[in-house]
């Protein structure tokens, strides 16, 4: 048979003589940047013809999907011979660096040239098929793009395989793996045959597998030798080229006629693991905590940018409400995010008798110069009423500010920008989120310092956990529960609607795709519910999609609240209920204690009432939803660097950080390799987990002595670290003995139902109504899915966590801190959660799941 070469000029009559919608396989007409025209198969095979190499004669069918365009390939391939030819697909999406595709869409070999035009309508009728539509969802929904039919006269292959340029095992550069068989390489591909394995190193060749079954139909072949060591050799040189030539790890389906090497596809390798690299790093001095509950896995290089913003805001939050500490400290060390209280001149007060301690802390108020300023502020603060105004402003002035930012910034279409434009944008996006988490930081004064200062007086005047003191601040939430009230609404427009019901039953890309034309009323609604709900980022690292990302997931969350409704009005009736049953038990048991503690019960109550709610309300407007800005911003800068080659996937930019991202933009110089190393240094982190803590843990603050807006202040800053993070009780590893898993009590209420282990964001389509929701922590986004859980178990979080807050707003049960409850609990397993004891009790029977 003439290589493609050597009859270019013969396929190129016979395509063209039957129109433009068939184009011919020739270096003159087919590169890379033919994809979006004639599918990525068909481009990458003009590339191979190109760079010089054996390409297998034939054309590719573009154009609409008609009988007119299937005859023609038919004609056309008459006029190459009688067969036999091989009709795969070339689909603008298929073969490239975000996905290869490989395997969903039908080939059909041995087809004879009068068979041809059937062929081709069969491959095009597997576009639609369900495998790929489930595939599609896979990869965020890729859209299917132009569909060409690629027609090839099919080489009589004595031995084919695929040969990989970097082992797709390991992830090792320096590797070529072949798998190897006799005959065609369909063997290889359906199963049906064992392959024989190479893997090349240098100039070293060794066959790590021995070809195994050999085809029914052909038992008398030699199943223990299939390639020579001449033909792997060439083959390795040839894989190598054609990575050189495609600027990226390839796979290469091959088959030799005799001694002729044939390529018969290339594509990425678009999966391939990367060798871990442990990183550099140094451990800072101090007593460094985890921050399992913020930081629940290693953060991405881009979301570095988030750490900065935390240290500064509440470090200049402390030290402007005059608390007696130099402030709170985060760290990245070893991949892993790590927390610290500083201590007022960052220096660990000496261990002192107890008996001594008093009269140093009167001296040390008096004489040490900061000790005397912090508490100079807090008397003013406290004098003033200041961070009581602070909550104030944020109602009254800065929550819209920060509303007007945002709105700004998303209403930008980012691709009609230019690379100076869009660099700009996304330092703005920064620029929000920065701005924002200082100020998130200044009102946790208020809206965790105020409910612990009033869970401190609770405790040591009526003896109550701060459990307690919580219950009277709950269901004034709003931005807690608004998301599932808002997805009951939209359930109940569901319930209305037969049509909506039945796309319900599958709620994947096709059903939210077709609801504009089947429900549009719904749909509109819908792509509110997203437009309100979905811009925010599930958590502090921008490389994680947010829900809007994802509108198949919020359509299921609408099919679980048909089968388990939400009735938003019963449950905020019940924890307001409940709410003032607490104030007035409050209320009655300090009846008998003197004044000066009633009236400091009640002027730290109001307070805490108008700031508790402050908690949820200004994360989303000062942090998720900016942080979902830099996201979309950087995902568009990610995208421009995949088309220009520099980059494989549009999101490796999240391996590179804010400043770097942007300066890709301009000068892609050594991006590739810093990209490969970052991604080597996150597989390394993902192996090796933090331990819980570095340095010796500090003695507690001992207060007696200071002045007592001093012990107060310093007893909650304390407190609030503790009850928020709770890293000791966060990191502890448990066994079911007996079945009994405990953690820390945060939402009240028992529910026995079936586990559903959600470890990411990207499990949340996962959730079935009426699950026990395991997961490692929650942010305040995750508050979309309160509605349909029947309780809550977390790794880790305290009382004070996003996770307690929102549960306890939603009236679902709830423990934290149990350590390591998603390696010990498993899907389907029947539990059931006690909230008020904290404790999870595994029962015998497991559930399918």
């Amino acid at each position: 048979m003439a290589s493609g070469r050597g009859r270019e000029a013969e396929v190129a009559v016979a395509a063209d003589e039957h129109g433009p919608s068939l184009v011919p396989l020739t270096a003159a007409r087919l590169g890379r940047g033919d994809a979006s025209r004639v599918g990525g198969k068909a481009a990458n095979l003009g590339e191979l013809l190109r760079a010089g190499f054996d390409v297998p004669a034939g054309f590719v069918a573009t154009g609409p999907d008609t009988d007119a365009v299937a005859d023609a390939a038919g004609a056309a391939a008459r006029q190459l011979g009688t067969g036999p030819f091989a009709v795969r697909s070339s689909i603008a999406g298929e073969d490239g660096l975000e996905a290869s595709f490989a395997g969903q869409y039908e080939s059909v070999l041995d087809v004879d040239a009068d068979a041809v035009g059937d062929a081709v309508r069969r491959v095009r009728a597997s576009v639609g098929a369900d495998r790929v539509r489930r595939y599609q969802a896979e990869l965020a929904h890729r859209e299917i793009g132009t569909v060409g039919v690629i027609v090839q006269r099919q080489v009589a292959a004595t031995v084919a395989g695929v040969a990989f340029s970097a082992n797709p095992v390991s992830g090792t550069r320096d590797e070529v793996v072949i798998d190897a068989v006799h005959g065609l390489g369909d063997g290889l591909v359906s199963g049906d045959v064992d392959p024989e394995g190479w893997i090349v190193r240098d100039h070293r060749a060794d066959r790590v597998r021995c070809a195994g079954r050999v085809p029914a139909n052909d038992p008398v072949r030699d199943a223990d030798v299939v390639l020579t060591a001449e033909q792997v050799h060439e083959l390795a040189a040839a894989t190598r080229r054609v990575e050189r030539h495609f600027g990226h790890p390839t796979d290469v389906e091959w088959a030799y006629e005799g001694d002729r090497l044939w390529l018969l596809q290339a594509r990425p390798i678009t999966a391939l693991p990367v060798p871990p690299v442990a990183p550099s790093f140094t451990v800072p001095a101090g007593y460094w905590e985890r921050d399992a509950s913020h930081f629940p896995a290693p953060l991405a290089p881009m979301s570095r940018l988030v750490i900065r913003p935390f240290t500064r805001g509440l470090t200049d939050a402390i030290r402007w409400g005059g608390i007696p500490a130099d402030g709170i400290a985060f760290e990245e060390v070893g991949g892993w995010v790590y927390v610290r209280t500083i201590p007022l001149g960052d220096r660990e007060p000496p261990a002192l008798p107890g008996w001594l301690t008093p009269a140093a802390n009167a001296l040390a108020a008096r004489l040490h110069p900061l000790l005397r300023r912090r508490i100079a502020r807090l008397r003013e603060v406290e004098r003033d009423d200041v961070v009581a105004g602070l909550v104030e402003r944020w109602w009254a002035h800065d929550r819209a500010r920060f509303r007007a930012r945002l709105a700004t910034l998303r209403d930008v279409a980012l691709p009609t920008l230019t690379d100076g434009e869009l660099g700009a944008h996304l330092e703005a996006a920064v620029a929000l989120y920065v701005d924002g988490t200082e100020l998130h930081h200044h009102l946790h004064i208020a809206d965790i310092a105020f409910p612990v200062r009033l869970a401190l007086l609770c405790s040591d005047h009526l003896g109550w956990p701060i459990q307690d003191t919580l219950a009277m601040l709950a269901g004034r939430s709003d931005a807690s529960t608004e998301p599932g009230r808002a997805l009951a609404r939209l359930a109940r427009q569901a319930a209305d609607d037969q049509k909506v019901r039945e796309l319900l039953a599958r709620p994947d890309r096709a059903a939210v795709a077709a609801l504009s034309e089947v429900a549009p009323a719904f749909a509109v609604a819908f792509r509110q519910y997203l437009h309100d709900y979905g811009y925010r980022a599930l958590r502090y690292d921008v490389a994680e999609p947010t829900l809007g990302e994802s509108p198949e997931v919020a359509l299921g969350l609408v099919r679980d609240q048909l089968h388990r409704s939400y009735d938003a009005a019963e449950r905020t009736a019940a924890v307001q209920l409940e709410r003032d049953r607490m104030i007035e038990q409050a209320r009655t048991e300090l009846a008998t204690h003197p004044a000066a503690v009633r009236e400091r019960f009640e002027w730290l109550l109001e307070r805490a009432e108008r700031a508790y709610p402050v908690r949820e309300d200004n994360e989303f407007h000062l942090v998720s939803a900016p942080l979902a800005a830099v996201r979309f911003a950087a995902l568009e800068v990610g995208h421009r660097l995949a088309r220009r080659g520099t980059l494989e996937r549009p999101a490796q930019v999240f391996l590179l950080e804010v400043e770097e991202a942007v300066a890709a933009l301009l000068d892609a110089a050594g991006v590739r390799d810093r990209v490969r190393a970052r991604a080597g240094e996150a597989a390394w982190v993902e192996r090796h987990p933090g331990p819980p803590s570095y340095g010796v843990a500090p003695p507690e603050p001992r207060v007696a002595g200071l002045p007592a807006i001093a012990q107060e202040l310093i007893r909650t800053l304390s407190a609030a670290v503790d009850h928020t993070l709770e890293a000791a009780a966060s990191e502890r590893r448990q066994v079911l003995a007996d079945g009994r898993l405990d953690g820390i009590a945060a939402a009240p209420g028992r529910y026995t139902g079936t586990v559903r282990v959600i470890r990411s964001e990207d499990e949340f389509d996962r959730i079935h109504a009426g699950d026990v929701l395991v997961c490692p922590s929650t942010s305040p986004v995750w508050s979309v899915l309160f509605a349909s859980v029947g309780a809550l178990v977390t790794e880790a979080g305290g009382v004070l966590s996003h996770a307690a807050i929102i549960a306890r707003e939603y009236r679902v049960p709830a423990v934290v801190a149990t350590g390591n409850a998603t390696e010990l609990l498993r899907d389907g397993q029947q539990v059931t959660v006690d909230g008020a004891t904290g404790v999870v009790q595994l029962h015998g029977a497991t559930s399918p799941a």
